[in-house]
């Protein structure tokens, strides 16, 4: 059996078995926030791309077989980790009873920014944030923090957000009268 501690900074390592590359390949996935592609782990691994793709198709494979709780996917030109969809509702059911998880920044910002500018619209979150929030949303609204409140009578009739009452309870305030107002909080920094 390898020493992994002896081993961990030698590439030679992976190459010598498929056991070895599948190890490398999970982790490369693992830390990976978006799809990689098989030419870029073949790169990484310093093999060539039919190997990493006869690789990643065991894989594939071995994870639905053995029933696993995630499996890889091939989107978007590469392949990433996700859940497994046969345990799609008992993570639904986490999700929701796990609300005092961390949030992201992202999920921060994005109830900051409907708390006080409520109600809002996905477009007009993104445009004070700078970047996409409609997973960001979708994620806050499951975890009961976010609500519809309506939708906006222009074109499209955008869906308009506000925040919930297990926000407040969340943040132990009774309305929102009590967040700080943004000239005590430009004032702080």
């Amino acid at each position: 059996m390898n020493d992994y501690k002896a081993n961990k900074f030698n590439i030679d390592f992976f190459h010598e078995d498929d056991n070895n590359m599948k190890a490398a390949i999970e982790g490369i996935l693992f830390i990976s926030e978006e799809p990689v592609k098989i030419k870029d782990i073949a790169q990484a691994l310093e093999e060539p791309e039919k190997k990493i793709g006869e690789i990643l198709e065991k894989l594939e494979k071995e994870y639905i077989e053995s029933n696993r709780g995630f499996i890889i996917k091939k989107v978007s030109g590469g392949y990433r980790f996700y859940s497994n969809p046969s345990i799609s509702e008992i993570l639904k059911k986490f999700v929701k009873s796990n609300i005092r998880s961390r949030l992201s920044q992202a999920a921060l910002e994005t109830l900051a920014i409907a708390a006080y500018k409520q109600p809002v619209t996905r477009t007009q979150i993104a445009e004070i944030r700078g970047v996409r929030t409609d997973s960001v949303i979708v994620t806050l609204v499951d975890k009961g923090l976010l609500k519809e409140g309506g939708k906006l009578k222009e074109p499209g009739n955008p869906i308009l957000y506000k925040t919930t009452d297990k926000f407040l309870e969340l943040l132990g305030l009774d309305s929102l009268n009590e967040l700080p107002s943004l000239k005590d909080l430009e004032e702080s920094e």
